[in-house]
């Protein structure tokens, strides 16, 4: 019995990588020590880049003010293949198969596209800043 519980510890530690604060509406990752926004507006707002830059960096949420726009990188952390559905982790309870903007803007055209998350394969792609795409903000902890 004694080392059931102790197996029962271990693998619940494995999964507690990413995991969801219900309460919060966050999804919180201890690898990458980030807070990641999982409340309705994940799947509301549509925006182009320049507005959900301003929009995660003027956000206040849970008394934090550091929220941002993610990188294209840290998108890369949250996808998960074996969700079909979406390719996000399950720990994420508001997502669409769609893109979500990533904060890095195109050196080579100019800054006139942006990274952005494809959740419906899973791939970072880049499209025209002025191009309307869904906004998770993110902050480190």
């Amino acid at each position: 019995m004694k080392y059931l519980l102790i197996l029962f510890i271990f693998f619940s530690l494995l999964d507690a990588k990413i995991y969801r604060d219900d309460s919060k509406e966050v999804v919180l990752d201890d690898v990458t020590k980030l807070m990641w926004v999982d409340d309705p507006s994940a799947i509301k707002n549509l925006m182009n880049h320049f507005e959900s830059e301003k929009y995660c960096n003027n956000l206040t949420l849970l008394g934090f003010p550091d929220w941002r726009l993610a990188h294209i990188d840290e998108f890369e952390t949250i996808v998960y293949k074996k969700n079909v559905k979406t390719n996000i982790n399950f720990a994420f309870k508001y997502n669409v198969p769609d893109g979500y903007w990533a904060s890095t803007a195109q050196w080579r055209t100019l800054w006139h596209n942006a990274d952005y998350m494809h959740f419906v394969s899973g791939t970072a792609y880049y499209d025209n800043r002025k191009t309307k795409k869904y906004v998770r903000c993110v902050r480190n902890y």
